[in-house]
Parts: structure tokens; C-alpha cells; sequence
């Protein structure tokens, strides 16, 4: 279950305001000193929280396809939760 982990944790971060807290450190530091570099800085950050995303989305994806056909669709999201915080032991389980 170590996908479903990593995916789910890769999707929050993809989440996470890195751009914001990023460019607030820089600006105080001087490093980011015009409009343009900000900007550019943003996107940069924002095309690799992208990337992160849809590598977390493919890992969790993969598990959620498997668990749904095996499940179904309406107890997935419970089955993910339970495999989530268990792991193996509630795969075990059934």
C-alpha cells in the first residue's frame, strides 16, 4: 500500500502554497527583485507541483482502479480509507 500512500501524500503537497511562501522568503532575502522574476519563479514552482500531482495521481489512481474492480465503485472510497491507515492488514481482511 505504499503507492496509495506516496500517491496521496504527492497530491497534497502538489496542494501545498510552495509558490507563495517561496517567493514571500526570496522577496525578503532580496534574491527575487522584479515582477517578471516572480512571476517566472511562480510558474516554475507551479509546472513541478503539476508534475507531482500527476505522479501522485498515477500511483493512487492505479490502486483505486485495482480496489474498484475488485470492490466496486461504492465501497472504494471506504475500502481506500481502511488501506490507508491499515495497509496490508485490511487488505488481509477482505
Amino acid at each position: 500500500m505504499v503507492r496509495l500512500r506516496v500517491g496521496i501524500v504527492l497530491i497534497l503537497l502538489s496542494w501545498f502554497p510552495f509558490a507563495q511562501i517561496l517567493i514571500a522568503v526570496l522577496h525578503n532575502h532580496g534574491r527575487l527583485t522584479s515582477d517578471d522574476a516572480t512571476n517566472e519563479f511562480r510558474l516554475i514552482v507551479w509546472g513541478i507541483q503539476i508534475v507531482v500531482g500527476l505522479v501522485g495521481l498515477l500511483l493512487a489512481g492505479k490502486v483505486t482502479i485495482d480496489e474498484a474492480k475488485r470492490t466496486g465503485w461504492r465501497r472504494t472510497p471506504g475500502r481506500l480509507w481502511n488501506l490507508f491507515w491499515r495497509g496490508a492488514e485490511a487488505s488481509a481482511r477482505g
